[in-house]
């Protein structure tokens, strides 16, 4: 099956992706479609509005999946981007709504209420529809039961309509068996890479080949916005904490026995007194009770005042703080001197004076302060520079909102002010390319007042930035774009020079049919399939296109992205075992419903072309 399964990773996969995400983009959220004039809808979709709610609350869950998938790290998300596409597929949802309200399609409460009766969430423990639990989701949604029922019948509307048009793709059985019998070929393939860039010194570019690529491009050859950048980085490693004090290490010692998995039990019998005489008493039988002249648990029955134990041979079981919160450290302090079976002196105690015999240890022995100190230390390091870290945030973040420029903030808080000159806001490979970095330098409002942003999350560091110097994008002079159209050039020339060598190397290998001919550094891939990922998409695309006949190897030849490679192929072979009808049946309705997806798409552009769809001008991306 590994054939199939590097199927399903190429693009036949990707596309059954789309399949499945598109519905689950369009559907699956609790809105109301209201129509009529809404001056708060941010679009419209013919008398349908999206409100700010619904698209507020798609962008929020798309978030939080994307945060999980890039570690948490926000500034890798482009927020207007973001905005866009939710917006879009909002659209999509309204288009179809729109479309099956027209066209009659509706679905009967009837239906709903048979759907809500099987739902799990609204069953009580015997498997019955319970009214309780039904009105507690309402409530804790503020929703009616109206409300709800419209949500539903819209999801079910754009499901069931969705799935309807997918469900038509046609793809001839034939069809599919060749395709699939492809997916399941694989040979032998070695490969020689070679990169544009070792050709690059070969090439020279002229100043009229530069004037004439200006003269047949200059209107496409354009600046990007550009502004200059200020900024100041906090990274939280590098924030000076103080060692931890004694106390400290303590605290964080005991923070980790109370937390630790085998934290060591002590179990206790006691004798408790109370009266003038107790501590003298229990001093005479603790003397009997060491020079072995008496019984511990007759001793307690006679004279523990304690009745929940004194019957039991005075047995407490494990002690713990909550037995004697304000006495637990003191009681500890001698308990851990004692071996098995010996007594405490009489301590005192908020209840009395008392005798402890330690009656048995359970667990592991935790390991001592001392050899835990390097890694409380790493601890309590930890836990200041974080909280210096934060606190540092605030206060910068309070200055920058107060009209503080980068240098003051830089002089203020000891830190560094860097700059990026010609900063770009399109193609930027800089230090700072990180989408919501980009979009805070060019942010309108600040770059009208000059401000500085607040804190902006990277990793495991804080930046602030402020732009000065915008300059808007427009069209370069020969001057401006020379540097552009040169380095364009060397590319092609460079790639052309690659492309050259791959098929003088090519000719070599065909003549001789042996790499060894060629004297090239050929890597050995091993066997491969048509999506194995050791071969790039270009290569991909014509490793399989020739085949190996009479002995002599497959030779071909491909322009890539990098430069060009030489590909040579064995004999092909095809393992159709694998293919069982069941995995056939599976197959041809992935192919189908890929197809019923690009359709599904061609009637989504159809609705647009019919629909009269307006978007608040606030909401379109910049």
């Amino acid at each position: 099956m590994e054939s199939l399964r590097n199927f399903l990773k190429g693009w036949m996969g990707k596309a059954l992706l789309v399949l499945f995400l598109l519905p689950l983009a369009i559907t699956g959220f609790e809105s109301i479609v209201r129509s009529g004039d809404d001056p708060n809808a941010v679009a419209k979709v013919a008398e349908l509005n999206i409100d700010n709610a619904t698209l507020q609350t798609m962008i929020n869950n798309r978030r939080e999946t994307l945060l999980e998938q890039v570690n948490g790290d926000a500034s890798l998300l482009n927020s207007d981007k973001l905005r866009e596409q939710m917006l879009n597929n909002l659209i999509d949802r309204y288009l179809i709504i729109n479309q099956a309200n027209q066209l009659g399609f509706t679905v009967s409460d009837a239906t709903i209420t048979q759907m809500l009766m099987a739902e799990k969430t609204f069953q009580d423990a015997s498997g019955k529809f319970s009214n309780e639990l039904f009105a507690s989701y309402l409530t804790s949604r503020g929703m009616t039961k109206e409300q709800l029922f419209d949500s539903v019948r819209q999801d079910l509307l754009v499901t069931a309509f969705s799935r309807g048009i997918i469900n038509t793709g046609i793809f001839a059985q034939g069809s599919i068996d060749k395709l699939m019998s492809m997916q399941s070929e694989s040979r032998p393939v070695q490969v020689l890479r070679l990169d544009w860039h070792s050709f690059a010194p070969q090439v020279q570019v002229t100043p009229q080949e530069i004037a004439s690529y200006y003269q047949k491009n200059q209107a496409t050859l354009k600046s990007s916005d550009m502004v200059d950048l200020t900024y100041l980085e906090l990274n939280k490693n590098n924030l000076p904490v103080a060692a931890p004090t004694a106390q400290e290490l303590q605290q964080q010692y005991q923070s980790y026995l109370k937390n630790s998995n085998n934290q060591t039990e002590y179990e206790l019998a006691m004798i408790l007194m109370n009266g003038g005489q107790a501590q003298a008493t229990l001093t005479s039988l603790k003397s009997k009770l060491d020079a072995n002249q008496a019984d511990f648990a007759a001793l307690a029955k006679q004279y523990s005042q304690d009745e929940g134990s004194k019957n039991d041979g005075g047995n407490i079981g494990p002690i713990t703080q909550s037995m004697f919160p304000n006495d637990y450290d003191t009681i500890m302090t001698q308990i851990k001197t004692l071996k098995v079976g010996q007594v405490t002196s009489p301590i005192k105690t908020n209840y009395g004076y008392h005798l402890f015999k330690l009656v048995k240890i359970n667990g592991q022995t935790p390991p001592t302060i001392e050899s835990l100190t390097p890694v409380l230390t790493e601890q309590i390091m930890a836990q200041k520079r974080e909280a210096a870290y934060q606190d540092l945030i605030g206060k910068i973040n309070n200055d920058a909102v107060a009209g503080a420029t980068i240098t003051e903030l830089a002089n203020r808080y000891k830190l560094t002010a860097k700059s990026i000159k010609n900063y770009p806001k399109t193609n930027n490979s800089s230090a700072l390319s990180q989408p919501a970095i980009v979009a805070a330098a060019f942010e309108p409002l600040a770059l009208q007042e000059g401000s500085v942003s607040v804190g902006i999350d990277v990793s495991d560091k804080v930046v602030w930035l402020q732009s000065t110097n915008h300059r808007t994008s427009k069209l370069m002079t020969q001057a401006e774009a020379e540097p552009v159209i040169k380095a364009k050039l060397i590319e092609e020339k460079a790639k052309s020079l690659a492309v050259a060598e791959a098929n003088a190397i090519a000719a070599k290998v065909k003549q001789s049919n042996s790499i060894a001919a060629a004297g090239a550094p050929f890597q050995d891939l091993g066997i491969v399939t048509r999506q194995d990922s050791k071969l790039s998409d270009d290569e991909r695309g014509v490793a399989f296109s020739q085949p190996a006949v009479n002995n002599q190897l497959a030779v071909m030849t491909r322009p890539t992205v990098s430069g060009a490679s030489v590909i040579v192929g064995g004999v092909i072979t095809n393992d159709n075992a694998q293919i069982t009808p069941q995995v056939k049946q599976q197959t041809a309705q992935i192919v189908r419903e890929n197809i019923g997806q690009s359709q599904f798409e061609d009637y989504l552009a159809y609705l647009k072309s019919i629909t009269e769809v307006t978007v608040k001008p606030q909401t379109a991306a910049p």
